[in-house]
This record gives C-alpha cells, sequence and structure tokens, in this order.
C-alpha cells in the first residue's frame, strides 16, 4: 500500500534528523556559547545627568528572571525618573520574551502601540492602563549597535549564534525602559540615555 511505504521512508528519514538533532544537543551542552555579561558591566550606573540605583527582583521576577545575567535599575535625571530594564538570555532564552505578555500578565491592559525610531534602529512604544494609573514603556533588542524591536529577529539572531557556536553575531540584550509615577516618555531623553548608557 502507498501508505505503508510512505511511512516507511518518513521514518527512514526522521532517523538521521534525529541523530543529528542528539549531536547538537550534545555539542552545545559541551560548548556553551558566550553569554554578554560583559556588556552588562558597562551599563555605568552613573553617567553625566543620569544617575542609577540597581533594584532587587520581586519573587515574581526571580521566578522569570532568576537564572540570567540583567541590569535591573531605576535612573534618575533632571524632573524625571525611569526604570531599565537590561536582560542577557543566553543562560535561559526562555526568560526572554515579548514583554507585551509581561505587562498583561501584571494586569495591565495595552491601550495603543506603535514602533518608534531610536538611535540606530527602531523599539516599540507601549501605553497601558491598570486600576486608573496609566505608564508608558519602550522595548527593543539591542545587538552590536542595531536595535530592533521584533521577537521573531530576536529568536532568530539566538538561534544563528548557537548553531554557529557564538561564530556568526553577538549575544542580543533585551531592553525595556519604563516611565516611572505615571509620567509619560519624553522620547528625547530617552534617546539620550540610550546613547549615554549604551543600551
Amino acid at each position: 500500500m502507498r501508505t505503508e511505504a510512505f511511512t516507511s521512508r518518513l521514518q527512514k528519514a526522521l532517523w538521521p534528523a534525529m541523530l543529528l538533532s542528539l549531536a547538537c544537543g550534545t555539542a552545545w551542552s559541551i560548548y556553551p556559547v558566550a553569554g554578554a555579561a560583559d556588556r552588562l558591566r558597562e551599563i555605568p550606573l552613573e553617567r553625566g545627568i543620569f544617575h542609577g540605583r540597581d533594584i532587587t527582583l520581586t519573587e515574581r521576577e526571580k521566578i522569570v528572571l532568576g537564572r540570567v545575567d540583567l541590569v535591573h535599575r531605576e535612573y534618575t535625571f533632571p524632573g524625571r525618573s525611569a526604570y531599565v530594564t537590561v536582560i542577557d538570555g543566553s543562560k535561559d532564552r526562555h526568560a526572554v520574551h515579548d514583554p507585551r505578555y509581561c505587562f498583561q500578565g501584571a494586569g495591565w491592559k495595552v491601550l495603543e502601540e506603535k514602533q518608534r525610531a531610536v538611535p540606530g534602529g527602531e523599539g516599540t512604544w507601549i501605553a497601558a492602563e491598570r486600576e486608573g494609573r496609566r505608564f508608558e514603556a519602550a522595548f527593543w533588542f539591542s545587538n552590536q549597535g542595531r536595535r530592533y524591536s521584533s521577537v521573531g529577529r530576536y529568536l532568530w539572531d539566538t538561534v544563528v549564534r548557537r548553531v554557529t557556536f557564538g561564530r556568526l553575531g553577538g549575544q542580543p540584550l533585551l531592553v525595556v525602559f519604563q516611565s516611572y509615577n505615571d509620567r509619560p516618555i519624553e522620547w528625547g531623553q530617552m534617546e539620550t540615555m540610550i546613547n549615554e548608557l549604551r543600551l
């Protein structure tokens, strides 16, 4: 019968694919790809008008982000404050995902979003509301001076990096910039912060 012949060919094709997957998995566990912890250490706590303080993760945040290297800070600058989180997902790729899911999971309703230009590329700007409070956030992935907000592109970059054992491209970092005390993001100041802090 035709279906038996097809099944037999399919099984024969699946064996090499399974062996290749097993070999790749073994190789990747023996030769881990270097992360971007050095780039995180380069983010200054203070630079020019920006003064930062590290923020301890909440218990809820530790569940998702406990295994990754990250910078989680509040930066103050004339008349304003902002939260900045920069995540290196090389130790746990599941910790890096679309930030909209985190906002919605915390009870925020996304009211508006759009793509905005940032130095070296683009980011996604979001306005959200919860219990009468409003906040704004912007996020992007930063990779060797290029910035983009496509989660699909982030996944592609990390797969290519993994398959080539880190020889092609750097580790993209997720950067999330959040307004503080219900104040809107002042885009010009954020762009200055991106350049000053090398986000």
